[in-house]
């Protein structure tokens, strides 16, 4: 059996994979919560578009591991803002792996966030992650800064880059999930990380403001 049949057999094996590869501590409680997610997000996706993943197996394998990857950059109690959250890829897991995150989560789509509030109160997220119904770039125009930014998939990277560099207090961090095929186009000016995984296919960039 394949490490993929194997995973889409029992999804617990890829959590417990991922833990090990990234070194981010996932105790049986924290995997019953993230499978709970998964779970939860597939059944809402039968309604309305929140992720292309069509099992639970898929979701661990290709994007849970950004959350993981966040995660291993990631640690102690710190204000973090997710931008475009749609289905809550990667924050909802990210907040289930590191419980010391504030997380704001700004999602305009009403319907997106009626999941999100679902997700939030199932996974016994309430009271330090809560949902934002503004744009990103409204956030940034009221002068609100946080300590850390992320955003996957909802703008091309140097406009998230840009944006970001306004939504984070000097001394913080944005994060940029991509590809390495558009990491050549981004401006990374100033001090940071970048990280490939998925067998090449995922980039993890950090830009320190």
């Amino acid at each position: 059996m394949c490490a993929t049949e194997a995973v889409e057999r029992d999804p617990r094996l890829g959590l417990t994979a991922l833990a090990a590869a990234w070194q981010v501590p996932c105790e049986v409680g924290q995997i019953d919560a993230l499978l709970g997610y998964a779970e939860l997000l597939l059944r809402w996706n039968a309604r309305i578009n929140l992720t292309g993943a069509p099992s639970v197996g898929a979701l661990v394998e290709t994007h849970f591991p950004d959350a993981f990857a966040l995660a291993s950059w990631i640690q102690g109690p710190a204000r973090l803002l997710d931008v475009g959250s749609g289905g809550g890829l990667p924050a909802l897991p990210l907040a289930l792996l590191r419980p010391a995150l504030d997380i704001q989560l700004c999602e305009p789509i009403a319907k997106k966030g009626a999941f999100l509030r679902t997700a939030i109160r199932d996974c016994r997220l309430t009271g330090r992650v809560r949902l934002d119904p503004r744009r990103g770039e409204e956030v940034a125009d009221a002068g609100e800064k946080v300590d850390l930014a992320v955003s996957r998939a909802t703008f091309p990277p140097d406009i998230w880059l840009a944006l970001g560099r306004r939504l984070v207090h000097p001394g913080g961090r944005v994060f940029l999930l991509t590809t390495p095929q558009a990491a050549p186009a981004v401006d990374t000016t100033g001090p940071g990380r970048r990280r490939v995984y998925l067998d090449g296919r995922r980039l993890l960039l950090e830009v320190a403001v």
